[in-house]
């Protein structure tokens, strides 16, 4: 396998699209260990991959979403940052993303890497073609990885708890005795019912006598504390975090974790917690809960476009009793 003594990873995005690269680029820290690495990214990847976790540098660039919001200006001399560093190797994570093939292309390396946008290949020295169809994101990006001749220890993704967050946790609960329950999505329309949230948290409570744990994020408490209500007593909410490896650390200590397919999901995955996810509009195979020890209930109403209504719907066609036959044998199966 060549060596690239100064590396760039290109990769900016939602929570679940930052935590589905972390195995790539922990991949190219476990083939270059010796390699300056350089993470062109947003900030809440800091929360993530700090610098000093598997990268020694991050370059920080602002988005909404998936798109870049710093002004042309600000962009140039983000690209004529990049181009100082003088890299041997710039791998394009976001691989979707035009912006991101230009800037992959101008930052000056010897070589580039990357499987996409198609009409932008002509920018990379390494051109890669993914699966036709459905495919994990993980592997996705992991593929990129492997076009280099790097080879894969470890597929599952991972967040950085920091010792303070380890401890911020550990004073909270014990992890055998709670069930963790996060009601929120990125939308209100890609949310499981919290009635029904509720429903499943006091079936647990009633039958295994566990603990019920909301966690919650920005602009969600109020729907936290109405399911912790709903569910009554043997409930309570989480903390507020004030970061990623705060959840991260609440979810590693919990037994198990239900969510809908949102950001926190993908967090649980990261720390090893087993999850029962929910899923409408995504379908499993590219963004479900990865990994053998997790359980993905997809929607009966399975559409090939979903409008705002029919997305809707599709996390209403998802049932109690669908969820909690997954839910009751999964927590028994984990502690037998």
């Amino acid at each position: 396998m060549k060596q690239y003594r100064n590396i760039l990873i290109i990769k900016w995005g939602a929570l679940g699209d930052l935590i589905a690269s972390t195995s790539a680029i922990k991949t190219v820290r476990d083939n270059f260990p010796e390699s300056k690495i350089t993470l062109l990214t947003n900030p809440l990847m800091k929360q993530i991959i700090p610098p000093g976790f598997f990268v020694d540098e991050h370059i920080l660039i602002n988005t909404n979403r998936n798109k870049i919001v710093d002004s042309v200006l600000k962009q140039l001399w983000t690209v004529l940052k990049l181009r100082k560093r003088k890299f041997d190797l710039a791998v394009n994570l976001r691989w979707t993303s035009e912006r991101a093939a230009l800037i992959a292309y101008l930052s000056g390396a010897k070589e580039t890497v990357s499987s996409g946008p198609k009409k932008m290949m002509n920018l990379y020295t390494t051109k890669i073609d993914h699966p036709i169809g459905r495919y994990h994101e993980i592997h996705r990006n992991l593929d990129i990885i492997k076009a280099i001749g790097a080879k894969v220890y470890v597929e599952t993704p991972v967040v950085y708890i920091s010792e303070a967050s380890n401890n911020f946790a550990k004073e909270y609960f014990q992890k055998e005795k709670t069930f963790c329950i996060h009601p929120g999505a990125s939308r209100a329309i890609r949310a499981w019912m919290p009635e029904r949230f509720a429903e499943i948290g006091k079936l647990m409570s009633e039958k295994f006598g566990v603990k019920i744990l909301i966690t919650w994020g920005k602009g969600e408490k109020e729907l936290a504390e109405k399911v912790a209500n709903l569910i009554g007593t043997n409930s309570l909410i989480a903390p507020e975090t004030k970061n990623i490896g705060e959840l991260a650390a609440i979810i590693k200590n919990c037994k198990m974790f239900l969510s809908n397919c949102t950001g926190p999901m993908n967090v649980a995955v990261a720390v090893r917690t087993p999850v029962v996810a929910l899923l409408g509009s995504s379908d499993p195979t590219d963004w479900g809960a990865y990994g053998d020890n997790h359980v993905n209930i997809k929607s009966p109403l399975v559409l090939d476009h979903y409008t705002d209504e029919t997305e809707q719907k599709a996390m209403q066609a998802i049932t109690v009793d669908t969820v909690w036959n997954a839910v009751s044998k999964r927590w028994e199966e984990l502690n037998n």
